[in-house]
């Protein structure tokens, strides 16, 4: 599994990648989404390797109440995962556990 894994600016990644067609037709407003991610300099953790985007993950920097259903959890800086999708060819393979890294590593506020 040749690839690697890049902090990328939403404008930087090609969305045209066929690795984003479900999310496309899945999501009438994805692609609309993802070019004001881009105009707003947001990035993503992409895994890319010689077929393409692989892996895609966005993380949300978030400051916000959230309703449970007993409580209530208090409006503190919070780390979430705003999108995240693997390609097909990922699934079953390590790139899952890599990715889970990443997150651990970011969420801890180590740089990747």
């Amino acid at each position: 599994m040749a690839g690697k894994f890049e902090w990328r600016k939403f404008s930087e990644v090609d969305l045209r990648d066929v690795f984003f067609d479900s999310l496309k037709s899945d999501y009438e407003e994805f692609t609309t989404w993802f070019k004001k991610k881009g105009e707003a300099g947001e990035r993503a953790l992409v895994f890319n390797d010689d077929r393409g985007v692989g892996s895609f993950v966005y993380l949300k920097e978030e400051n916000e109440q959230i309703l449970l259903i007993d409580k209530i959890l208090p409006a503190i800086p919070r780390i979430k995962i705003g999108t995240f999708r693997l390609a097909e060819r990922f699934r079953s393979t390590e790139i899952r556990r890599r990715c889970t890294w990443c997150f651990a590593l970011e969420m801890a506020g180590t740089k990747i």
